[in-house]
């Protein structure tokens, strides 16, 4: 009722000022004697006009009888307006209703979906549970557009502890790349660059090392990720991320070692609870830089066996306890695209933009709490 409500007084708002914008051009163009102007404003309707404009004023569609319905039943309070509304609702509103929910919404479903096109339920609901699915939805868009508004100028993740270890001295210093030096190209579509006020040395540390929680306690917290199981990396499993690589051990040989993990994500009103498979591989790893690229499974989602999700952070060290992180990512269709392969992409790009993002807020949060 009240999302009815509000809607009718935009509307109605909207066509206020449209009517007082077509008057006011009306008569200025009537003063400045645009004769042409004021023929066409007198100019007579057309039957059909005439027709549309009648039924219009007094026979309303069945979706505006139900949208006038409910915006004068919230001007009542709602303990004599949802008894009333309940009784109408059960003795033959029932179908109008469902109806008048899934044309309301579609906007607003369609728009969310847009943004969240990988995590859809693409399937076919019948009407008796198709408007409660949208009503699910749009309760979900409220909740995340109040608490949105809830957290503006608040810092409501804790932090846990010091988890990206100490400061590493030699991250203050000035750092050269050598002649020659380049990242590898980002992939398709750049969701993130930024530069962090952390040392490189310390985030490689915290990214990489076999005794770094930052990844599963930090990051994957705020992601409000389950069940996380963190794998080891193929190779050098205690010296990759170390400041420092031990005597005999050649930072080279470090790239290509792989490190897989898995996690459950959190429902939503487009999918259920799922398992994500992801598996890291270094790229680049040297005192400059760091590549790391990440492909992701997600079976358990609708078209999640058509497609795999790619995606790239690479950091440079820009010396003096910072560094410059770009984070990209990429879908692949090893078995050619579906017929909803821009809605997946579309909502890959949207998801990850959005994970990307934490990351460098959850990077920032830590390396202030503990400098």
């Amino acid at each position: 009722m009240e999302h009815t409500a509000n809607q009718w007084a935009r509307q109605k708002r909207e066509w206020i000022r449209d009517q007082r914008v077509r008057q006011s051009v009306a008569a200025s163009e009537k003063h400045l004697g645009n004769k042409d102007t004021e023929k066409k404003t007198k100019k007579k309707r057309s039957v059909p006009e005439i027709l549309i404009a009648i039924r219009r004023r007094y026979f309303p569609s069945r979706n505006e009888v139900i949208a006038y319905l409910l915006a004068s039943f919230f001007q009542l309070h709602y303990f004599i307006s949802l008894p009333i509304l309940q009784v109408l609702y059960a003795l033959g509103l029932k179908y109008s209703v469902d109806k008048y929910i899934l044309r309301v919404v579609s906007d607003d479903i369609f728009r969310y979906v847009e943004k969240k096109g990988m995590e859809m339920q693409l399937e076919i609901k019948g009407r008796s549970s198709q408007a409660t699915f949208m009503l699910a939805a749009l309760r979900e868009m409220r909740e995340d557009k109040r608490k949105e508004e809830a957290e503006v100028g608040e810092d409501a993740k804790p932090i846990v502890g010091p988890l990206m270890g100490p400061a590493i001295k030699d991250d203050k210093n000035d750092v050269t790349p050598p002649p020659g030096f380049s990242l590898p190209e980002s992939l398709e579509f750049v969701g993130l660059e930024v530069d962090l006020p952390v040392g490189f040395l310390r985030l490689r540390w915290s990214l990489l090392n076999a005794e770094s929680n930052f990844m599963k306690d930090a990051f994957f917290v705020d992601l409000n990720y389950d069940k996380i199981t963190m794998g080891t990396w193929s190779a050098n499993e205690n010296d990759i991320g170390l400041p420092k690589a031990p005597d005999g051990i050649d930072e080279n040989s470090f790239v290509g070692a792989t490190m897989e993990y898995s996690y459950l994500m959190p429902k939503s009103a487009f999918v259920s609870a799922n398992m994500c498979y992801a598996t890291w591989e270094i790229l680049q790893y040297d005192a400059n830089s760091l590549v790391i690229k990440e492909k992701t499974l997600t079976p358990e989602v609708p078209y999640g066996s058509t497609f795999i999700s790619w995606t790239q952070y690479s950091i440079l060290n820009t010396g003096k306890n910072s560094c410059r992180m770009v984070c990209s990512v990429e879908a692949e269709f090893p078995n050619g695209q579906p017929m909803v392969a821009r809605q997946i992409k579309s909502g890959m790009r949207a998801g990850t933009a959005e994970k990307f993002v934490l990351l460098g807020e959850t990077i920032c949060r830590y390396a202030d709490a503990y400098p």
